[in-house]
């Protein structure tokens, strides 16, 4: 029943791999907005079983330390709460995140807070962190690179049920129950609830969180129908000031904000995904979703307790259409989505009488032609997005600035080439531009609300440009029996980069101006030897260097010349070693190494974020229905600091949490 599915969807996405194993109509979105293996770029894959050997509850971005070229940081110094990841040293809005192909970036923020959705990855297949420009998808633009996120397969899923249970340091606790039906009769269903809790390595950083995870759908010979959604909530004592160096020389998990400066926010999506078989050469497929999300959080301004309020719905359609012709495979793909967000704001206790109340709405219209061209040894492939994006500001009622609106067009063109030019060897070269718009903060230097004093200063809104960049990546990969490795050279030029300048607003937003030059090139390797059969060592590493032509301290008047970027490592490199002794039981040991860092944009000498070593470990030990996994996280103790700031005189930083031991204790009946 299945068999034509797995003819079109293999055959369509890549005309190199037509014996592959089975699969099923409801992975095609995601093979079609994610670059494959064979595709002309740099990128990592986590799969279904490691998320299992080494997940134990902790956030998307923490979950994925040791990935080449990434970084991550914790507003509470680990597990969950505020997460960020940086690839290449480029921030989080600037990443594309999807799931099942459905986009999950706010469209104001351009960025999705993991907090909102805890335990996510217990119900993810597979992560594809690519690197660079990339294949075109839908949502905000792949402008540092992606984070694609594959659900859990339903169809090919045999029926199971499974508890998990964890605890461990610093008040952390988790309880997970998942199952599956496995394929009845053409229908499958998936879904899972968690509870977790942490009182946070800083002072008063804890959270406690509540999600689901659901998928249901119908399968046919030529069509399947498939329902996929998620809902989570979360109730977090705010964390995302840094401490001064001289606080935390007394107390390391210092935290200057208030315990009584707190949140509670709630996200929901649901997406509706129809595919059908049109011949043995075609496929088309069609998405509708719905996201929303919405919350308050208080703020300490003074001795007042100021209350902001979130509150967003946000629609969307999406449809992929693939063909293959001979040696030749085209994807098109268009996507079109509405988002109204509202703004208001109370100042405790006073919860009726509201200070502001706007409302920022944006509307995107994209398409894409992906072609990729087989002929021999060679695949050329070619990729054209055209998007639109608009925003639009109603203001307070009251507020004599009109309604301030604006839009966006970029054409992003990219092509690439693979060649195989050997059984165990493959090189690949490709050439990428694409553009972005400013986020809403960006367009209001982090004002929540805009006045008509601001507004004067911040109008028209086009003050702020679009940033683009030019990415140029070239790389080769060589597979052995027991040796692998993998290298890869970029240079992403930009242009207007709308790059942090090391400040934060009032509530936490990084703030960012544009930059005329900037750049980053680097060199990123991976390497695996497995001597035995139950030994594996792997490892990555990403040299790169990021300068800054000219950047403007508009606060100082004074202008640098050729410094680096905040955030950016000039090195970032991981080691891990697993012996798997016998069936079901695992030791792994792993190390990650990130450099010397700016907390400026300005070159100082001191004022950086110093280098840090970390080592963590893991042992899983399974028997009959039962699976215990133990890992400590910071083995050795390092005094590390993984993210901060600096006024220009004093260095303010994220401390990661001393040593940390989680045990999760998974049962399948």
């Amino acid at each position: 029943m299945l068999s034509l599915s797995l003819i079109l969807i293999i055959a369509v996405q890549d005309t190199t791999r037509l014996h592959q194993k089975p699969d099923t109509l409801e992975t095609v979105v995601v093979r079609a907005t994610r670059a494959g293996a064979a595709a002309p770029t740099s990128q990592s894959v986590v799969d279904r079983a490691t998320i299992a050997r080494t997940y134990a509850g902790q956030d998307v971005p923490l979950a994925l330390q040791g990935l080449t070229a990434v970084t991550t940081s914790s507003d509470a110094g680990g597990f969950s709460g505020y997460s960020y990841l940086r690839l290449r040293g480029i921030d989080q809005t600037r990443l594309t995140v999807s799931l099942d192909g459905v986009p999950l970036n706010d469209p104001e923020d351009q960025v999705l807070y993991f907090s909102n959705i805890p335990d996510f990855a217990n119900s993810i297949q597979s992560i594809r962190v690519q690197r660079g420009v990339g294949s075109s998808g839908f949502g905000t633009a792949s402008f540092g690179g992606s984070l694609s996120f594959e659900s859990i397969p339903i169809a090919a899923t045999p029926r199971f049920g499974e508890a998990q249970v964890t605890a461990g340091s610093f008040g952390t606790g988790r309880v997970s129950v998942a199952g599956a039906t496995g394929l009845q009769h053409g229908w499958a269903a998936y879904g899972r609830v968690s509870g977790q809790t942490t009182d946070g390595y800083r002072a008063h950083s804890g959270n406690d969180s509540r999600s689901g995870f659901f998928s249901a759908g119908w399968f046919g010979a030529r069509d399947a129908l498939k329902l996929t959604g998620f809902v989570g909530r979360s109730k977090t004592h705010l964390a995302y000031y840094a401490a001064s160096e001289a606080d935390l020389s007394v107390d390391r998990r210092a935290n200057p904000m208030s315990p009584a400066e707190r949140d509670d926010f709630h996200q929901e999506m649901v997406s509706l995904q129809y595919s059908r078989a049109l011949s043995t050469t075609g496929l088309l497929t069609a998405t509708a979703y719905r996201n929303s999300a919405g919350g308050e959080y208080d703020v300490a301004v003074g001795s007042d307790l100021w209350n902001f309020n979130l509150d967003h719905a946000w629609y969307g359609l999406l449809t992929t259409f693939n063909w293959l012709l001979g040696p030749v495979a085209f994807t098109a793909g268009a996507h079109a989505s509405t988002y109204h967000r509202e703004h208001f704001l109370f100042v405790r206790p006073d919860l009726l009488s509201r200070i502001y109340d706007n409302t920022g709405r944006k509307q995107e219209q994209s398409g894409f032609v992906k072609a990729s061209w087989t002929r021999n040894a060679i695949d050329i492939h070619a990729d054209l997005e055209l998007r639109r994006a608009a925003f639009q500001y109603q203001p307070t009622a009251g507020t004599p600035i009109g309604t301030p609106a604006i839009d966006w067009v970029f054409l992003n063109p990219k092509v690439g080439l693979t060649w195989r030019a050997a059984p165990a060897t493959t090189a690949h070269l490709s050439l990428g531009r694409t553009g972005r718009e400013p986020t809403r903060s960006d367009l209001f230097a982090g004002a929540d609300d805009l006045d008509q004093t601001l507004a004067a200063e911040l109008l028209p809104l086009g003050q702020v440009r679009p940033e683009s960049v030019t990415d140029l990546e070239a790389g080769m990969r060589w597979t052995g029996r027991r040796i692998e490795f993998g290298a890869n050279l970029f240079a992403m030029r930009f242009h207007n980069e709308i790059a942090p300048i090391g400040t934060l607003s009032i509530t936490g937003s990084p703030l960012r101006k544009n930059l005329p030059r900037s750049q980053r090139t680097g060199l990123e390797l991976e390497a695996g030897w497995h001597p035995t059969p139950h030994l594996a060592f792997t490892g990555n590493a990403m040299l790169m260097r990021a300068r800054i032509a000219e950047y403007t301290d508009d606060a100082a008047g004074v202008t640098y010349r050729n410094v680096q970027p905040l955030l950016s490592p000039a090195v970032i490199a991981a080691l891990q070693g697993e012996w798997r002794p016998a069936a079901r039981t695992a030791l792994v040991l792993s190390a990650r190494h990130i450099g010397q860092s700016q907390l400026a944009n300005d070159g100082s000498a001191t004022m950086v974020l110093p280098r840090a070593t970390l080592v963590d470990a893991g042992v899983s030990i399974g028997w009959s229905k039962f699976e215990l996994r133990t890992q400590v996280q910071n083995l050795l103790n390092a005094n590390a600091w993984m993210s901060g700031y600096t006024d220009g005189s004093t260095r303010y930083l994220f401390p990661v949490a001393t040593r940390t031991l989680l045990m999760t204790v998974s049962i399948r009946p």
